[in-house]
Formats: C-alpha cells, sequence, structure tokens
C-alpha cells in the first residue's frame, strides 16, 4: 500500500507540473544491514512486478492493479481517509484536485521512473539527486541509521517507518523528516505501528 500511494504521490506531482522535482519514499524498519538487503531485494521485486503488470498484464491483472490505486485514491475505508479527502481537508490552493482520469493517465510513466536505492554503510548506491538534477528523481531509499540521522530526503512524500524509539534526539532527528511540503502536503503518507505514532504526538507536546 505505501509502494501504491507513492506511485499515486509521484502522478499527482507531474499533474501539478513538479514531474522534474525529486520525490522521495523513505523504508526504515531497522538498523541492520543484512535485513535491510532483504527488505531491498522485497521492495524491487514488487516494484518490478508492478511496472511489469501495467506494462504487459494479462488477464486482467493491469486492471486489477489499477482498481487497487483506484482504492487508495477515492475509495471508501475505515482506516483512513482517501486521497480525494485528504485533499479536500486541506483546502490548500498550492494544492488544487485531480480527476481520477488524470491521474491513471499518469500512473505507467510514473512507475516506469521509479529508483530503488539501498542507503547504508555497505551499499555502493547512493541518492545521485545532483545527477538528476534537470529531470528528477523518483526514488524509494531503502537504510538504517544512515537515512534516520543526518541525511535530507528531497521530496519526501511517503515514510515506511516501523523502528522504534522512545529518545529525544533520536525522534527530533527523525522529526525534522515532516516539514513544509510546497505543493504537495496533501499526498504525504506515514505508515508507522501506533506506538512510533504515540512517542511523534508526545514530543511535539514537549
Amino acid at each position: 500500500e505505501a509502494v501504491l500511494a507513492f506511485i499515486l504521490g509521484c502522478s499527482v506531482r507531474s499533474l501539478r507540473g513538479q514531474e522534474h522535482k525529486h520525490s522521495s519514499m523513505l523504508v526504515h524498519v531497522t538498523r541492520f544491514v543484512d535485513v535491510q538487503e532483504r527488505v531491498f531485494e522485497q521492495v524491487s521485486d514488487l516494484l518490478r512486478d508492478f511496472k511489469d503488470i501495467l506494462a504487459y498484464g494479462e488477464e486482467g491483472s493491469s486492471a486489477e492493479l489499477l482498481n487497487e490505486l483506484k482504492h487508495l485514491w477515492d475509495g471508501e475505508s475505515e482506516k483512513r481517509l482517501n486521497f480525494v479527502q485528504v485533499n479536500d481537508e486541506i483546502r490548500d490552493d498550492q494544492c488544487p484536485p485531480h480527476s481520477w482520469a488524470e491521474v491513471s493517465a499518469k500512473i505507467l510513466s510514473v512507475t516506469q521512473s521509479i529508483k530503488v536505492r539501498r542507503i547504508n554503510g555497505s551499499a555502493g548506491d547512493v541518492l545521485d539527486y545532483e545527477q538528476h538534477k534537470r529531470k528528477g528523481l523518483n526514488v524509494i531509499a531503502i537504510g538504517g541509521d544512515k537515512l534516520s540521522r543526518g541525511l535530507t530526503l528531497e521530496g519526501l512524500i511517503v515514510s515506511y517507518f516501523t523502528r522504534p524509539s522512545r529518545m529525544y534526539d533520536t525522534l527530533m532527528q527523525m522529526g525534522r523528516w515532516f516539514g513544509y511540503r510546497d505543493g504537495f502536503i496533501d499526498i504525504c503518507r506515514l505508515y508507522a505501528p501506533q506506538g512510533l505514532i504515540s512517542w511523534f504526538q508526545h514530543i511535539t507536546d514537549a
């Protein structure tokens, strides 16, 4: 669901003339590099499946995937507001509403453009924003401590964050991800356990 939300977010940014801006997704589940490698493989396989289904899907598979995306976009759910509802709640002049027809027309090209990167001490991958400055980089960054401290993720849209922490300094470091998102605040999503969300609420009060 988080990866699908990222695809939708990138599609919306493209509609708003931000297709040449960087868009990022964070996946941070552990500080252990061997586990990060497994997560990298899982996310890479999932994204590759999405790309193949959308481009070459047979027997209705592409329609099924598009239906999942549409449900996130405007479907009813007890767990969360959909994209249309969030846009309506925020009512930001920089975040105009879009129809499903507009969004769905962007999905194939946006999905094909997404890269997956491992960001840790042993991986050779880098967040090469500068090399993609002219066209923009759509990237899913998977890592641990290197991502949670001192590294800026440009155009952060989706955070999939399950590593718990009660340390104030660590939470303060993480909290700086959720800053100003001019022109795309309505498409930002956080996937995290309730316990971690409660600690963010607590530190905000503090």
